[in-house]
């Protein structure tokens, strides 16, 4: 009479042979992920620069000058939505905007969508989550931004690093200015200025 065999389980170097083969693959895997994240944040952090830089020109088409949506040089989300939106943010909620901005009749040069602001609402926010957006604008219209418009490069701070400045990459400003009515910056992944998303570049 044949008597049953027990099952047999996998050995020490059988079961280390998974684990170490599972372990490389991981290490190919997440960061691959990683930078195809970051590379879809970037993307979509320049579409909606570009978006927002689409309705500054056509707010200056009507009434002949860039709205004022920046305090030194960062975006304000209330003056934001009031200029081109013809909105104010209150408490999360767009409400009809007053006179009191540039935007006299009230027009919608935009739509803010829900991935514009943060969890609460009331700020603008990029791809990466970034609330600290520069802008700089064509002042004196000579089709490019440079030393002679008014304003200058501001530092912007990301999730890791604080005072990234654009100016610190030799590519990225030209010396004969950057070509363009309006541009938008934010740190990106802000480690350094090479995570920098540039709506020109």
């Amino acid at each position: 009479m044949k008597t049953a065999r027990a099952p047999r389980g996998f050995t020490l170097i059988e079961l280390l042979t998974v684990v170490a083969v599972l372990g490389i693959l991981a290490a190919i895997i997440i960061p691959t992920v990683s930078r195809a994240r970051d590379s879809t944040n970037r993307a979509t952090t320049k579409a909606q620069f570009n978006q927002w830089a689409a309705a500054m020109e056509l707010y200056r088409q009507e009434y002949g000058f860039y709205p004022d949506i920046a305090v030194e040089g960062k975006i304000d989300a209330e003056r934001f939505a009031a200029e081109l939106t013809g909105r104010t943010l209150v408490g999360g909620n767009s409400v009809r905007g007053s006179s009191a901005w540039g935007n006299r009749q009230g027009l919608s040069f935009y739509v803010l969508a829900s991935s514009d602001l943060d969890e609460t609402g009331t700020a603008l926010v990029d791809a990466f989550g970034n609330r600290d957006i520069a802008v700089r604008v064509d002042s004196n219209r000579d089709g490019r931004i440079d030393a002679a418009d008014s304003g200058s490069w501001s530092a912007v701070a990301g999730a890791e690093r604080a005072g990234l400045l654009p100016t610190a990459l030799p590519e990225a400003i030209p010396a004969t200015g950057v070509r363009a009515g309006v541009v938008f910056y934010s740190a990106g992944r802000g480690r350094e200025e090479s995570d920098l998303v540039l709506s020109w570049r």
